[in-house]
């Protein structure tokens, strides 16, 4: 499977127009990159895996006690208190694994993020003279930091 990626370009000056690239990137490619800079923190994403699927079981458990709630207040009063108890438990605990895999990802997201700035940069670092004299620092910076910080703000939202 091949995806493509849009590269805009810019010019020697900010007056020349930008330029679009479309490279053809393998899926494989993809999945190396996030083996890379996931592998470090393995438990961290089984857990947030772990937590979301949690997260859904909860999110569906609950409807189903609030119809066994309602198809109690038809038959006996008694027994409505632990139902409804057991709800906002259900509701509460919800809530703090909701929480915690936000938090989670959002760790996960940075460090892997950070990871990926050091790098980057040190490959920029290494390049020769004439790639330096090119770009600018300001260009640079904006593609080490700002492009990644998009990946960052993309991964927290996962």
């Amino acid at each position: 499977m091949i995806y493509s990626l849009v590269v805009v370009m810019k010019g020697k000056n900010m007056a020349d127009p930008a330029k679009k690239i479309v490279m053809k990137v393998p899926f494989k490619y993809y999945v190396s990159l996030l083996r890379t800079y996931l592998k470090p923190q393995w438990f961290k994403v089984g857990m947030l895996t772990l937590l979301l699927f949690v997260s859904i079981g909860l999110e569906i458990l609950n409807p189903q006690l609030l119809g066994h709630f309602i198809d109690m207040v038809q038959s006996s009063m008694n027994v409505l208190m632990p139902i409804a108890l057991l709800f906002i438990a259900l509701v509460i605990a919800n809530q703090l694994i909701t929480t915690l895999a936000s938090y989670m990802s959002e760790d996960i997201s940075w460090r892997a993020t950070n990871a990926l700035r050091v790098d980057l940069t040190l490959h920029c670092l290494n390049l020769d003279m004439s790639f330096h004299k090119m770009h600018t620092p300001g260009e640079l910076i904006e593609r080490v930091d700002g492009d990644i910080a998009m990946l960052c703000a993309s991964g927290c939202s996962f």
